[in-house]
């Protein structure tokens, strides 16, 4: 009997350092030179991002550059629609809408870049949106690509990025902005229907 007793002892013994053998991971960690990719979540933190689009389909086409409001997921009738009243030949493959910090919380700044054809800034209202948990108005903005999956018809517009507010959840008692990473461009996707403000930029072929 003390002889299987030890022998029971024995086992427990060896079993629970074999346990604690497994809690520990070969290898240890690593530091890696440091790329380009690296740097696109510094980037994004600081207002920076870049959406690129293929666009040697229309190469040679003339093109104007718009923009749709809404609020409260109706369009703004009376807001202007052209971001330049004028038309551009598309001399290049890529076109690349991007996002800019600004000083102004009210103002937000956007670019477009046509490749060979023209570059430019622009800017865009922003609403303030109320944080009722924080007793506050913040100003909160997030740029989210469209699915590229409308046809390219001459003289109808091809919406590109959604750029929108956050909207606040009464349930977490949060601002947030979240769940897909494309838009669908008949804005039936979720973020167009709960947030309070949004624009649609995109182009129209001629």
């Amino acid at each position: 009997m003390k002889k299987t007793i030890i022998t029971l002892l024995f086992a427990l013994v060896t079993m629970a350092g074999q346990a604690q053998e497994q809690k520990t991971i070969e290898g240890q960690f690593k530091m890696n030179e440091e790329s380009y990719n690296d740097y696109i979540p510094l980037l994004k933190a600081k207002g920076y991002e870049a959406f690129s689009f293929d666009l040697s389909a229309i190469k040679g086409k003339y093109v104007t550059i718009h923009f749709r409001e809404y609020v409260d997921g109706k369009e703004v009738e009376d807001s202007p629609k052209l971001l330049m009243p004028y038309t551009f030949e598309t001399r290049g493959d890529k076109l690349i809408i991007g996002t800019l910090p600004s000083e102004n919380d009210s103002i937000a700044q956007l670019c477009f870049n046509l490749e060979n054809t023209l570059s430019f800034g622009f800017t865009l209202k922003r609403k303030p949106l109320y944080w009722e948990s924080e007793n506050q108005n913040v100003y909160s903005y997030r740029a989210i690509p469209f699915e590229l999956t409308m046809p390219l018809d001459k003289e109808s517009f091809i919406p590109l990025v959604l750029y929108c507010s956050f909207w606040y959840d009464e349930k977490d008692k949060v601002t947030r902005c979240c769940g897909e990473t494309h838009i669908a461009p008949d804005l039936s996707s979720d973020i167009p229907k709960h947030s309070p403000h949004y624009y649609s930029i995109g182009i129209i072929i001629h």
